[in-house]
């Protein structure tokens, strides 16, 4: 390959716009919590740290509600008991089971659960809807023959769902928080 082969520059400049596609949106990147000091937003030290305890959960209608409100609760107030609540997130929590795999009898083997959890998150002091939206997960899981462990498996895939809601959630009403200028 000689100095004077013209796809030489060409490589060189494709090779260039791609480390400044990687590097330039690293420019922009932060910890999710992160105000401009970089400090943690629900730390001690954070600046949502003022409102542990002060964010409320909506009553739990079902099994599903429950599973995701009791992680939500925990995330964003860290065992602080809600006394004098400034907001109080306003969910509704829906989960269903798809089989995704046959097998050759006709018997389902696989199945996804999809848990979708929509909520509000509201300014108690004026009843003002802060933000609202949705997020949905799904957790896979086997199925076999055996009654219980089927159950089971369901069960525990309803869990890792409204687990994974809550903290997809806690993101979202961190960064609504921080928008609203708390």
């Amino acid at each position: 390959m000689s100095s004077s082969d013209p796809l030489r520059p060409r490589a060189l400049v494709a090779v260039g716009l791609a480390l400044a596609v990687l590097a330039l949106p690293a420019c922009t990147a932060r910890p999710l919590y992160a105000s401009a000091d970089n400090s943690d937003m629900l730390a001690p030290g954070g600046a949502l740290a003022a409102l542990r305890g002060r964010i409320a959960v909506s009553e739990a209608n079902s099994r599903t509600d429950q599973i995701v409100r009791n992680a939500l609760l925990s995330r964003l107030n860290q065992g602080t008991r809600v006394a004098q609540p400034l907001y109080e997130v306003r969910l509704t929590v829906t989960g269903s089971e798809t089989g995704i795999a046959i097998e050759s009898g006709g018997a389902l083997s696989s199945a996804l659960y999809r848990m979708t959890a929509r909520y509000q998150l509201v300014r108690l002091s004026d009843n003002q809807v802060v933000d609202k939206a949705s997020r949905t997960t799904t957790v896979p899981f086997d199925r076999t023959a055996q009654l219980y462990q089927t159950q089971r498996a369901l069960i525990d895939a309803r869990q890792q769902a409204g687990e994974d809601v809550a903290a997809q959630l806690e993101i979202a009403l961190v960064r609504a928080l921080e928008k609203a200028g708390v």
